[in-house]
C-alpha cells in the first residue's frame, strides 16, 4: 500500500484528470500523424506517473516516519525509474520516438510546479497587505 498525504492525493486527482484530458487531444491528434508518437507518450507518462509517485512517497517517509537516511535510495529509484523509458526508447528506435519520450516524462512534474504556483499565487492574492 502506498502512503501519500491527503494534500497530494487531492493534488493527483486534479493533475490526473487534467493530464487525461490532454491525453485524449493529444493521442487523438497524433493516432492520424503517427502511432508511435502516440506509444511513446503513453510510455513516457505512466513513468512519469510513477516518477511521482515515488516523489510523493519519499516525500512522506522523510517527513513524516523520520526516515532520512532513506533519502539516497529514494533519489537512485527515482534516476532507475527516469532510466528505464529512456533505455526502452533508445533501444526500440523503431517503436519509440526518444524525444516524445523525454517530454511526456516530465509532464507530471511540471504540471504539479504549475499547480503549485497558482495556488500558492490564490492564497497570496486574499491575504491583507495593509495590516
Amino acid at each position: 500500500m502506498i502512503v501519500i498525504s491527503r494534500n497530494f492525493k487531492f493534488i493527483l486527482n486534479k493533475l490526473n484528470c487534467l493530464i487525461g484530458i490532454e491525453l485524449l487531444c493529444c493521442l487523438c491528434l497524433f493516432y492520424f500523424i503517427d502511432f508511435s508518437y502516440v506509444i511513446s507518450i503513453i510510455l513516457g507518462l505512466f513513468f512519469s506517473f510513477l516518477i511521482i509517485l515515488d516523489f510523493a512517497v519519499s516525500e512522506y517517509a522523510i517527513l513524516h516516519g523520520g526516515k532520512k537516511g532513506a533519502f539516497f535510495l529514494f533519489y537512485l529509484s527515482r534516476l532507475f525509474l527516469y532510466a528505464i523509458p529512456l533505455v526502452v526508447g533508445l533501444f526500440f528506435k523503431n517503436y519509440f520516438h526518444f524525444f516524445v519520450i523525454l517530454i511526456s516524462l516530465f509532464t507530471y512534474q511540471v504540471h504539479y510546479i504549475g499547480f503549485e504556483f497558482f495556488r500558492s499565487l490564490k492564497k497570496i492574492k486574499r491575504q491583507d497587505f495593509n495590516g
